[in-house]
């Protein structure tokens, strides 16, 4: 379903209903296929939809603190919005969320907090961002629309007796010490998922719920009980990352998976509290059928193979975008081609901002309904933002939202792309956060410039790169790419020419640095298979799991030795 196929009759305003409630309470009252098109009539109107949200989220808030310090009662325009409030980030916020987490009332949104979410930084600290009882709803409206939109695309998911395999992080770590509960964002997509959705997963709740699980237990339980069920027809998650290693510790860990599945236990090689073990047992049967048919599988195939062990998967979705695109190449390769992917949605621990509803599409709707976009153009330095009307295909933006739980003219840090628009409808994409670039002598280089010169260059030798990093090797004064292929027959000799001549071609910012000599030529070092899988491992924070760990591109030094296969250094053949 797309926005050129939606049936006539449904009202130009959806919001026409809004009288003493609130736009995402209003929304959250409608049926599904009442929201589904309503979703997309907002869409063919954004100016007006997001004027809307823009006043509703303003007048819910005028008699809060901050509502009144920046005169939200006086505010009528979008211009006086913009005049009125700056920009602002978590470091401005921070002071008052230390207020919000001990039960303060009334500082940015009406009344407490509903719930915290802690963001998956990478300092080890993490942060908390406030949500506001409609902030949660805006939150479950586009999970809802999100999980809708899938099973539209996907409606095998609902045959009777289908499963689905939801990897996610805990739903709630504990409480502040307000008593307010602290939860994740992929955590609080799966409580938000349909009552059918959520009948349709192969994982027990007692697990689902689990607080205190290893992930090597919590992997392991992930796997048996996924390979208990044939009928798995797709996967759920954020980070394909953790469903490629889930299947490869399901190879090497076989012989304890099947013996489990034939007896109906869980190996006591897992260490997992005992009155969880025992709830868990408690709702298992054996299956020496399924058990024997797998040994069967296994010795025909020396692998536990995706197409034999689930004959009728066919669908996951998951990030597609940024650097889980080549992640998601990766795991393409393992499953049947007839899989559909489809991009879980662009959003973080601050609100989910997109709607996709095309497979092999990594772009998305925005939530209109949600929040108030700014888009502020890469490398401007005149703060101007342009509203989500007002884009322009192909650009890159710093994405600025103004959410129902008080962030206000929030820097998200993160550039996104607008891969298409379609009278006045954008599609964004999330690209990389702002940080992410190399900054040499005052000149930047930006990571998805230089991802389009990786994919050029790999393309034009007819050759795949699984994975990459960057190594300012600034003693040196030269960019080290660390490269693993997903063959052995790339050249790194040849890479690295090719390499230097189309960044010095297509660069300028390269191009300037190798001219004033302040940039040598760029090395290649080639890294053996399974690099990166060792790197999710390595890099997991305690208390976080693969779902959450993301890997940086630019790194500060060089890979081991054990892992280097071969170097293409400057001068040296």
């Amino acid at each position: 379903m797309t926005a050129d196929k939606i049936s006539e009759g449904i009202p130009n305003d959806s919001f026409d209903a809004c009288w003493d409630e609130r736009i995402p309470e209003h929304l959250k009252g409608m049926s599904n296929e009442h929201l589904i098109k309503s979703f997309y009539m907002m869409e063919k109107t954004p100016e007006v939809t997001q004027l809307r949200v823009l006043q509703d989220i303003l007048k819910s808030a005028q008699n809060t603190e901050f509502g009144k310090k920046m005169g939200f009662s006086e505010i009528k325009t979008i211009d006086d919005f913009r005049n009125r409030v700056p920009f602002s980030d978590y470091a401005q916020v921070e002071g008052e969320i230390e207020r919000l987490k001990a039960g303060a009332h009334d500082v940015f949104f009406d009344g407490a907090a509903a719930s915290f979410i802690a963001t998956s930084g990478s300092t080890g600290i993490p942060k908390l961002l406030p949500e506001s009882k409609n902030g949660e709803l805006v939150k479950g409206l586009v999970s809802q629309i999100r999980a809708i939109i899938l099973l539209m695309l996907a409606p095998e998911v609902m045959v009777p007796g289908k499963k689905v395999l939801a990897i996610a992080n805990p739903s709630e770590y504990g409480k502040t010490e307000g008593g307010i509960p602290i939860g994740s964002a992929s955590g609080q997509a799966a409580k938000d998922m349909p009552v059918e959705m959520l009948k349709k997963m192969v994982l027990p709740p007692e697990m689902m719920l689990a607080k205190d699980l290893s992930n090597e237990a919590t992997d392991y339980l992930t796997i048996r009980y996924a390979l208990a069920e044939k009928h798995l027809v797709g996967v759920v998650c954020s980070n394909i990352a953790h469903f490629n290693i889930l299947l490869k510790k399901m190879n090497a860990t076989a012989a304890d998976l099947l013996e489990d599945i034939s007896t109906g236990q869980i190996s006591e090689k897992i260490s997992i509290d005992q009155a969880l073990r025992e709830k868990l047992v408690a709702h298992l049967q054996p299956n020496p059928e399924r058990a024997e048919e797998l040994r069967t599988i296994l010795a025909q195939k020396k692998t536990l193979d995706v197409a034999e062990i689930w004959p009728e998967f066919s669908v996951v979705s998951c990030w597609m975008s940024s650097s889980a695109a080549k992640i998601v190449a990766d795991v393409k390769k393992i499953l049947p081609p007839t899989v559909k992917f489809l991009e879980w949605g662009y959003g973080a621990s601050e609100g989910k901002f997109n709607i996709p509803d095309r497979p092999q599409d990594a772009a998305g709707l925005l939530a209109l309904f949600g929040y108030f976009f700014e888009f502020l153009p890469v490398g401007s330095t005149d703060g101007k933002t342009r509203l989500a009307h007002e884009l322009i295909e192909g650009d890159y933006y710093e994405l600025i939202i103004t959410s129902y739980s008080g962030l206000y003219r929030y820097n998200m840090k993160d550039i996104v792309c607008v891969t298409e628009i379609n009278d006045q409808i954008p599609r964004i994409v999330f690209v990389c956060k702002e940080s992410e670039y190399l900054a040499i002598e005052n000149q930047k280089m930006r990571i998805y410039e230089i991802e389009r010169t990786l994919q050029t260059v790999a393309a034009k030798q007819n050759e795949e790169i699984r994975f990459y990093q960057i190594f300012w090797d600034q003693d040196n004064k030269k960019l080290v790419f660390i490269l693993e292929p997903y063959s052995n027959t790339l050249n790194s000799e040849v890479f690295k020419q090719v390499l230097e001549n189309h960044l010095f071609e297509m660069n300028f910012c390269y191009k300037q640095l190798r001219e004033a000599y302040q940039l040598l030529a760029a090395e290649v070092i080639l890294v053996k298979d399974g690099y990166r899988d060792s790197l999710f491992t390595r890099s997991i924070m305690p208390g976080k799991n693969v779902n959450q760990t993301k890997l940086p591109t630019f790194v500060k030094k060089y890979p081991e030795s054990d892992w280097i296969t071969c170097w293409a250094k400057e001068g040296e053949k």
